[in-house]
């Protein structure tokens, strides 16, 4: 649910200064009750194919920098992209300290609060339930009113589409099961194995004996997922890793990308 008392907006507009909150003298960019600071956690809302990579509807990402007097904003995202925000492109995200639950279809995270009200009643479902609960890597908890928990275990409202598929596969069984065999073993060529020896960001610095901010660490990642992107043609997988006490899902880089971490790490922190 996006507006009320409990909604996405207000809950961002609450969390915003807890998890990210001002530092003396620091800018930021004022748009409407938003405001956008260094450090915030962002969510992109529609597709933007104009950038290099392109930015995808529910990507994740974080507030690098802002020019206050230029009405900028500019946000490193989980797939690689930097890219400049105006005032006519704040349509385009929002904060994502708190997110809605079919933004958070495939992802998962350490921790999951759910606000389980009435308000939301049309909403609350045993799909929608059972689809935040797993969103839950380890604690979750609902906060909220029983009376809405019952509803929600007690509304069985499976979801139905209406896309008028089934009229355009016209192709026979036999002929989409050798496409999507075709598929699979180019999948199967292309990607990195789990078993083979991975490096991350995180534990090449650790292994050089190095720190960096979390807006370096950002920085430093979008650079070497670029720069792999570039010689490989494809990404590296992503794999659950514990950085500091919380665990994420990151990249893991072969062994012989090492040479491409270790560049984007002296480009940021040498410069």
């Amino acid at each position: 649910m996006r507006r009320g008392d409990c909604g996405v907006h207000n809950l961002n507009l609450l969390l915003a200064p807890i998890f990210n909150p001002k530092l003396e003298n620091q800018p930021q960019v004022v748009s409407g009750s938003v405001v956008y600071r260094v450090g915030d956690r962002v969510i992109q809302l529609k597709n933007r194919y104009e950038t290099v990579p392109p930015v995808m509807n529910g990507e994740i990402g974080q507030v690098i920098a802002v020019e206050p007097e230029k009405f900028l904003v500019t946000i490193s995202w989980e797939g690689g992209a930097v890219v400049n925000y105006y005032p006519g492109d704040f349509e385009q995200i929002m904060h994502s300290f708190c997110i809605t639950c079919h933004k958070s279809q495939g992802s998962q995270f350490p921790y999951v609060i759910f606000p389980l009200v009435r308000a939301n009643y049309r909403m609350l479902t045993r799909q929608l339930l059972y689809t935040t609960m797993t969103r839950a890597m380890g604690t979750f908890i609902a906060v909220g009113q029983h009376e809405a928990l019952k509803t929600a275990v007690a509304t069985d409202k499976p979801a139905q589409r209406f896309t008028g598929l089934t009229n355009l596969l016209i192709s026979p069984v036999e002929q989409l099961s050798k496409i999507w065999q075709s598929l699979s073993n180019t999948r199967k060529t292309t990607c990195t194995t789990t078993s083979s020896p991975t490096v991350t960001v995180a534990s090449r610095l650790q292994q050089r004996q190095l720190t960096a901010t979390q807006g370096q660490m950002t920085t430093i990642g979008s650079l070497a997922l670029q720069m792999y992107e570039s010689k490989y043609g494809y990404r590296p997988s992503k794999q659950p890793e514990l950085v500091g006490k919380f665990r994420f899902n990151t990249y893991h880089y072969e062994t012989t990308a090492i040479e491409l971490i270790d560049s984007a790490i002296d480009a940021v922190l040498l410069q």
